[in-house]
């Protein structure tokens, strides 16, 4: 992915290019099929996710899907962040491609960065309210 591709991903646009291209360097890309679970309630938090490209479904132990994610969005932040497991399952709701960054990473790109901060709380409340975070 492209600095000025990333730059769509809300969390990554406050950043500066050149920011954005040596976080990018460090970053892995993944896709999953679809139906493929990304991540799994209870498991250890080891990556922000950011979705270059497709949907997934976060659902909760008993099947209810409780948020659609697309191109831009992101997920994992809460293990990370509060430093425990995972709280919902993620599956892949059509072919999804997501940008991994390291639990590290994040970390450091929080501390280095703090003007990421700003967009990721907009997004976290949006999803606390039910709405989409472009729904401003």
């Amino acid at each position: 992915m492209s600095s000025p591709e990333a730059a769509r991903i809300p969390i990554l646009a406050a950043l500066k290019p050149k920011d954005r291209e040596n976080l990018l360097a460090s970053a892995k890309k993944r896709t999953w099929a679809p139906g493929e679970i990304v991540v799994r309630q209870g498991d250890s938090a080891l990556h922000l996710f950011l979705i270059e490209a497709g949907r997934a479904n976060v659902q909760y132990a008993d099947g209810a899907v409780v948020a659609t994610l697309g191109p831009g969005d992101f997920f994992g932040e809460l293990g990370l962040i509060a430093e425990h497991v995972r709280t919902a399952t993620v599956v892949a709701a059509e072919t999804l491609t997501c940008i991994l960054l390291p639990s590290w990473e994040f970390r450091s790109l929080l501390d280095e960065h703090p003007e990421i901060a700003v967009p990721m709380l907009k997004t976290l409340i949006a999803r606390m309210h039910g709405m989409s975070p472009h729904e401003h």
